[in-house]
């Protein structure tokens, strides 16, 4: 009798460890499952994120009647607005919006004849994004003047101040500082590139402190001559400058300076 039931003992522990195993391989691949579906979701958080409102453009000045104001723009997200304030003169003014040079007829910004100021008048432009915003503000009168603050405001991941990389050279002991908006996301990623030179180079990144001053240190690194590439995420919703210093004394670097808000 001792040998069947052994044997029985043995076939119960034998099928005791392969539903062990199973339930453990089947939590593995579970558990795979939802850190894969985890990282699916923030990458599908991050292509929604579609940057920072900015002014794309501004300008202010006074326009007569022999020739318009012009503002002009490639519109970076889908939808922009188009904001005009009379700030003086006495002028009737139309103000014309352009789309890829087609007037859009049904958007005009009017101002009546008369000494006064307005704040800022509005139209949403839709589904622009990649094409030439032009603001024409046309002076209808022969012998008045009409002075206005515009814009044309739309989102944007750039946070450098033109809203495009700064580019540039520079000899030995020579510097260049590019200063960025405010992150709406809360993160900056700051992108240098070396596109030419074997110079040394500082990299130092200063926040914005309430006094006004860029006195606040973040990052402070060598750009070493064989480096081509050197990227930094900041954690601020301040104003940043990035400061690239030439540390050579024969050679020289040429680069490219970015600043992008990022989720």
């Amino acid at each position: 009798m001792r040998n069947p039931v052994t044997k029985i003992s043995k076939i119960v522990l034998a099928t005791f460890i392969i539903c062990a195993m199973s339930i453990s391989t089947n939590a593995q691949i579970m558990k795979k499952k939802k850190i894969k579906h985890s990282t699916t979701t923030s990458n599908s958080s991050n292509a929604n994120f579609k940057g920072c409102m900015q002014a794309l453009t501004k300008k202010s000045g006074e326009v007569f009647s022999l020739a318009p104001g012009i503002l002009t723009v490639r519109a970076t997200s889908n939808a922009v607005t188009v904001s005009i304030k009379k700030t003086g003169g006495r002028a009737e003014t139309q103000v014309n919006i352009y789309v890829n040079n087609v007037l859009r007829q049904n958007q005009v910004i009017e101002f009546n004849n008369g000494s006064y100021t307005t704040p800022y008048k509005s139209k949403l432009i839709r589904g622009v994004k990649g094409k030439i915003i032009k603001v024409e503000i046309v002076n209808q009168s022969v012998a008045n003047s009409f002075r206005y603050t515009a814009k044309i405001t739309g989102k944007t991941k750039s946070l450098v101040k033109e809203l495009k990389p700064a580019t540039g050279m520079l000899i030995g002991q020579g510097f260049k500082n590019v200063y960025t908006l405010n992150s709406c996301s809360g993160k900056t990623k700051i992108i240098i590139r070396r596109t030419a030179g074997q110079a040394r180079a500082t990299i130092r990144i200063f926040e914005k402190k309430s006094n006004g001053n860029y006195t606040k240190q973040l990052k402070s690194v060598t750009f070493e001559k064989g480096k081509k590439i050197k990227v930094f995420t900041i954690n601020s919703t301040k104003k940043l400058k990035v400061e690239l210093k030439n540390i050579s004394v024969a050679n020289t670097i040429t680069y490219k300076i970015n600043a992008v808000a990022i989720q």
